[in-house]
């Protein structure tokens, strides 16, 4: 199945509010002189200190001046003008989106002399609407940012931002529907499959972040696309000098004392481990006696993983005692319920019934006789439920009993706690990006973004405490998401009042699992069973036994391969200008989404207690009858096939 949109989008910007471009940055302001009387025609040289990079242009005649679409960083502002002493205004930090303004006042004298300015620009937007929360790197690296689960940008985001709730998958901004927000990375859409969704398997390594930028309100036309708010990140880009990270951080059961729980079921402290590791590194290109790259090209590369491992059982389950695999109910029969047959005679709860004995009466009422003790005699065990009795007694039998010594009924075997990734869970993610400075005019500039995330899901099902992985009757399955992006941009300085600026991107997301284990996990679990004509080769069907009544059952449960791929690409132009106190800006941007999903069939077998009670009556089913007597005597009520989507 494939799922094809093209997305075309002309936007036209014309107001004298300013509007930043993408993840880059304005600079604008006003020249005056010192009786305050605007200076036109003064030359404005905006330097990117970190490496040398130099933008150009000219105040109107209006005495302003606009410089955008700005890489984020420090810069150096020269104003030149004759009659005037040059202005020199250094430690101007610019932000993504940011429209920052720095005004300044020329003195009276000669070009040659010069007025060196160095202080802080004040942050107060006053030429946007735009409401944002920003965090540059070190604002990430250095507060509590809990690395559990990987370390995302975006968990941390939301626990600042004001109107947001969430997290990195799923989160609201606004009030706004989740999957209703954009993801720009270095200025292109990241979504794929989900509108905005590219940090859950994807996010970049705070290695590799220079800044992010959650945008929540009062955005420019060009972010008109959609509902929710935009996330903003902003890549790293080497410089002249050399620079880089290292992060290391770990947890490990050893630390960690065993539960109160875990010690009164008699479970050992389990498996939970946690690692995370990365770095990053960038400087100018420079290959000896060959290149040097300084104040020209440019390149920043990081790597970090994750992994983690947690085998904690924090939940429980009710597997079926030992003497059900034997037919022996006699735990189920209870009291009498007050209620009497067709015949008169007293129905006791838990009671099960030979289907073999039902009769129908001449009032249309059925009769039917219980098993003696309650127990079916082995010898009418269909061949397939004593196949698969088998299997579930090497691996599935309750662990938990009662002071007394005896195995619990109900709630008898320890299980994880459901949670995607939580046996084990693997996160590397690489990235790379250059930055190449053609000429005064042109500019370069290209990322790579890899992430290969692998998790062990929990499953449901049985579980067996002795195997890692919790034996053959769940769906256990490893999950592969792999995530990959490619970006390239082109800034070119027309003149010193009109900037054009391309970006075209490719994001690719793929999601496939498949059955988790060893050979004992993969066998074909029908045909060892004994099914005619069913094949499963990657492990048992599932088998529906536990709708009670009285005492409801974890199901064998079956897993299948299942697949989701999913791209897009963009195409990106805009051309910004500034005439007199207005800055216009018109764009060009198309998109292309690619959605395949493969949907696979396994067979599952439903029993319902209504088989092994007396037909037709209030009590049938509901307090007679059990399941998995059913199920023990071969009785199918109905069988499905599970028809899986590629995500969930």
């Amino acid at each position: 199945m494939a799922h094809k949109g093209i997305m075309l989008c002309l936007v036209l910007s014309l107001a004298g509010v300013l509007q930043a471009q993408l993840n880059r940055g304005t600079l604008a302001g006003a020249i005056t002189d010192p009786t305050s009387a605007v200076i036109p025609e003064v030359k404005i040289s905006v330097r990117h200190t970190a490496t040398n990079a130099t933008y150009r242009t000219v105040s109107s005649s209006a005495g302003q001046y606009t410089m955008p679409n700005l890489p984020v960083g420090p810069y150096e502002l020269t104003f030149e003008a004759s009659g005037f002493k040059t202005l020199v205004r250094s430690g101007v930090e610019l932000g993504a989106t940011e429209v920052l303004r720095v005004d300044v006042a020329l003195e009276v004298g000669t070009v040659s002399d010069s007025v060196r300015v160095s202080a802080e620009v004040t942050r107060v937007q006053t030429d946007t609407p735009e409401v944002a929360t920003a965090l540059a790197n070190r604002d990430l690296v250095d507060l509590p940012l809990s690395f559990s689960g990987g370390r995302r940008a975006e968990n941390f985001a939301y626990k600042l931002a004001p109107g947001t709730t969430g997290h990195a998958y799923s989160g609201r901004i606004n009030g706004s529907p989740t999957f209703s927000k954009e993801t720009l990375i270095d200025g292109a859409s990241a979504s794929t499959w989900g509108n905005g969704d590219a940090s859950n398997d994807g996010t970049l390594s705070l290695e590799a972040i220079s800044e992010v930028k959650l945008q929540t309100s009062g955005l420019s036309a060009e972010f008109g696309r959609f509902q929710g708010g935009l996330f903003n990140f902003v890549m790293k880009s080497g410089a002249n000098q050399v620079h880089g990270s290292a992060y290391g951080g770990f947890q490990n059961e050893a630390l960690n004392a065993n539960t109160l729980s875990n010690k009164a079921q008699g479970i050992a402290r389990p498996r939970n481990r946690q690692k995370n590791g990365g770095g990053s590194f960038g400087g100018p290109v420079y290959v000896p006696k060959l290149y040097d790259g300084r104040d020209r090209t440019f390149f920043y590369v990081a790597f970090e993983k994750y992994q983690h491992e947690d085998h904690a059982l924090g939940a429980l389950i009710t597997q079926p005692l030992p003497g059900f695999y034997d037919g022996n109910f006699s735990r189920l029969l209870g009291a009498s319920t007050g209620q009497t047959d067709a015949m008169g005679r007293q129905v006791f709860r838990g009671a099960i019934y030979d289907p073999t004995t039902f009769q129908q009466l001449p009032n249309g009422r059925w009769v039917g006789d219980m098993f003696p003790g309650n127990v079916i005699p082995v010898a009418r065990f269909s061949q397939v439920s004593q196949r698969l009795n088998a299997v579930a007694r090497k691996c599935c039998l309750p662990t938990l009993r009662d002071p007394a010594g005896e195995l619990l009924l109900q709630n008898n075997s320890p299980f994880p706690t459901p949670t995607d990734g939580k046996l084990t869970h693997k996160y590397p993610g690489f990235s790379v990006k250059g930055d190449q400075l053609i000429s005064p005019a042109h500019k370069l500039s290209g990322s790579y973004h890899f992430v290969d995330n692998q998790r062990a899901n929990t499953p449901n099902g049985m579980w067996d405490s002795s195997d890692p992985w919790g034996g053959p009757l769940n769906n256990n399955n490893l999950q592969f998401v792999t995530t990959f992006r490619v970006r390239l941009a082109h800034d070119w300085t027309i003149s010193p009042r009109v900037l054009n600026h391309v970006t075209l991107s490719y994001n690719r997301f793929n999601n496939f699992r498949e059955v988790f284990g060893d050979e004992a996990h993969k066998v074909d679990g029908a045909q060892k069973l004994g099914m005619a004509g069913v094949s499963t080769p990657n492990g048992f069907p599932t088998v529906n036994w536990g709708g009670g009544p009285v005492v409801s059952l974890a199901n064998p449960q079956g897993g299948l391969p299942s697949g989701t791929w999913a791209s897009s690409w963009g195409f990106l132009d805009t051309i910004g200008f500034s005439k007199g106190r207005h800055f216009m800006k018109a764009g060009f941007e198309t998109r292309r989404n690619h959605y395949n999903t493969r949907a696979q069939v396994w067979p599952a077998f439903n029993f319902n207690a209504r088989a092994t009670a007396i037909p037709n009556e209030a009590f049938s089913g509901n307090l007679t009858g059990y399941s998995f007597a059913s199920y023990l005597l071969g009785i199918v009520d109905n069988a499905s096939y599970n028809v899986p989507t590629g995500i969930g």
